[in-house]
């Protein structure tokens, strides 16, 4: 993570000509693409200014905290705060932040719905991207009542990795029924409002529980032979309608949050098991998304039913190619379940896809599920490289996390047809992490009282309900912070028993075709060069699941004996090769063709650096 700061000296809202320039200038010298995500963040006037300053940077999230949309008295002549913001160059460029965010990623913004003058400014915003979260009754102080309430590092968390949903959001909100703070502020209303009576049953009844919660905390505390001080409530000081805006408090260090649960991550029992020979019972489903994946659709399929998954929940969106239709005709066969995906635009396709999973019976009823994209591919190096093995050797786990391998195009330019872990065979080395997506991974979860839902790269799991049996690749167990958050490998990540193969780039002319479909997660994120050089490894190579080719032909030969699906296959193929003509007509990627081809390639054949690594063969299933 990098960190750029902007300090305001002075309350001017940052209506300052020098710096607009400073950060238009910043993103035409591309500055911000070499990030994965930028999000900006800020307070009041600074969340103006990071819903204003997003323009600047298509695709950027933004985290708004009892933001104004502008001060410019032509267009809020009823703000009369912030005397000295309204006297500001207005004339400038990003004036009003209303009309500047339709081009960014995710927008979260943050206010207190009770607060008139932010309600107004918040009304001016709209769009898909725009994602409200009330905060009831913190006035326009909304970053110090969440942090009071131990939500505001969470919040952050949640954002900044754009994992943030409103009902993990109003869970942690939840924390405001112990702040006196929040007592203060709705008897304060209900006094305001002309409700005395009322005003005075809140206050009654919230010092009732207080006192009750309390006590319980102490009677818990002498059974495990601690102290707790006596319980009393802190006069609240009952918050300013219109605090000045003028004034900034120093930053200071959050501590460090404990979990709310008690809740940890145990070894699973039975580990090192022998494999049945058949395939055992039960519904392993994966839950996918898609978009003009028909060449490698089939083969993703075909390979993952010859390792043991029963069911596939395939999302499409926006297909010119077919995948629709071949997903439709699987479904027509009984080999899968396909659906139209209700993501909507500035939306995650995946994310969308999750949420609308959860109330399918396909889903409900499977026994293992995964979220898995088309181009990843699970290679289990126990065993005969199936499923039962890897469940075996993990034992009766909850939860098993596979980290990313990933794979380049293997010195391949031209788009040619053939099964994906055939063609590509050179990636990153086994314990080499270019940077941080290279740790990425996604998790195996078994549908148990303690799953919760599925997200992209892991489970959640209610915290309530007893330890969780989460192991890694190697069937070591996670560290207990996952059970909060984390979608990356740590350090002591083991990889013994399976990692997952992303071949996230393929050939150089199909990643043309990919950088013109757009990714499935980050729908404004331009798959330029910068994803290129991060996903793009051909340091060594790794032939190790060519040992599953067999049983991949096998399986696949099956599907195209459906004659209508073969025929879905071919009309994908033959798109997809017309697609990348007529890609290279285009103005600049041609170019674009000829940039990436050249960062970080791979070895000429026959040279030291195209031989295969040792490992290749030790982590060759049996």
């Amino acid at each position: 993570l990098s960190h750029l700061g902007v300090m305001a000296h002075v309350s001017d809202w940052y209506r300052d000509e020098a710096l607009i320039n400073r950060f238009t200038s910043l993103a035409r010298d591309g500055f911000f693409d070499g990030y994965e995500r930028v999000v900006l963040a800020g307070v009041s006037m600074g969340g103006y200014a990071a819903l204003a300053f997003s323009s600047l940077i298509p695709g950027a999230h933004v985290i708004a905290i009892n933001p104004q949309s502008t001060l410019n008295p032509e267009l809020v002549p009823w703000e009369t705060r912030y005397e000295n913001g309204r006297r500001q160059d207005w004339t400038l460029p990003l004036a009003d932040a209303a009309e500047l965010t339709a081009t960014a990623g995710r927008v979260n913004i943050f206010y207190d719905p009770y607060h008139e003058l932010d309600q107004q400014h918040v009304d001016r915003f709209a769009g898909d991207n725009i994602h409200i979260y009330k905060c009831w009754f913190s006035s326009h102080k909304t970053a110090v009542f969440l942090r009071k309430i131990d939500a505001l590092k969470p919040v952050m968390r949640h954002a900044i990795f754009d994992e943030l949903e409103e009902r993990e959001f109003y869970r942690l909100y939840r924390n405001r029924r112990n702040l006196p703070w929040y007592r203060g502020s709705v008897s304060g209303y209900f006094r305001e409002t002309g409700r005395e009576e009322l005003a005075i049953h809140f206050d009654k009844t919230f010092r009732r529980r207080l006192r009750r919660k309390k006590r319980k905390e102490e009677e818990a505390a002498q059974l495990a032979g601690t102290a707790v001080p006596p319980a009393t409530e802190t006069p609240a000081a009952k918050a300013p309608a219109a605090p000045p805006a003028q004034r900034s408090a120093p930053a200071q260090a959050e501590p460090k949050q404990k979990p709310d649960h008690n809740c940890r991550i145990i070894a699973p029992l039975n580990a090192g098991r022998k494999a049945p020979a058949k395939q055992g019972k039960g519904s392993r489903l994966i839950v996918t998304t898609m978009k003009n994946e028909g060449p490698f659709m089939l083969e993703w399929v075909a390979f993952n039913r010859a390792i043991g998954f029963t069911d596939f929940l395939i999302y499409t969106n926006d297909c010119d190619d077919g995948t629709d239709a071949i997903a439709q005709r699987l479904q027509d066969m009984g080999l899968a379940q396909h659906r139209q995906n209700p993501f909507k635009k500035g939306g995650s396709p995946q994310r969308s896809a999750l949420r609308a999973a959860q109330s399918e019976d396909i889903y409900q009823n499977a026994d293992w599920l995964i979220c898995a994209d088309c181009d990843e591919f699970l290679n289990i190096r126990v065993g005969k490289g199936r499923l039962d093995d890897l469940f075996a050797a993990v034992g009766d786990a909850d939860g098993i996390s596979i980290c990313w391998k990933l794979f380049g195009n293997s010195g391949r330019v031209t788009y040619e047809e053939g099964f994906v872990i055939d063609q590509f065979d050179r990636c990153c080395d086994e314990f080499e992490f270019p940077n941080y997506r290279a740790l990425g991974m996604k998790t195996l979860a078994r549908n148990t009282e303690r799953f919760d839902r599925l997200k992209i790269h892991r489970p959640a799991y209610h915290l309530d309900r007893g330890d969780v049996a989460w192991v890694d690749g190697g069937g070591k167990p996670m560290a207990d912070g996952y059970l909060d958050a984390g979608w990356k490998a740590h350090g002591g990540f083991s990889h013994d028993f399976a990692r997952l193969h992303h071949y996230a780039v393929r050939s150089v002319d199909s990643f043309l075709v990919k950088r013109d479909r757009g990714r499935t997660n980050h729908v404004n994120d331009d798959q330029g060069v910068t994803y290129w050089e991060n996903m793009n490894f051909n340091t060594v190579q790794d032939v190790s699941l060519r040992a599953q080719l067999p049983a991949l032909k096998k399986e696949f030969a099956r599907l195209m004996k459906d004659k209508e699906l073969a025929q879905l296959h071919e009309t994908a193929c033959a798109w997809h090769r017309d697609k990348i003509a007529e890609l290279r007509k285009r103005d600049g990627w041609d170019a674009f063709r000829d940039r990436i081809i050249t960062i970080n390639a791979a070895p000429e054949p026959g040279s030291d650096a195209d031989a295969p690594t040792p490992a290749d063969a030790a982590h060759s299933p049996a």
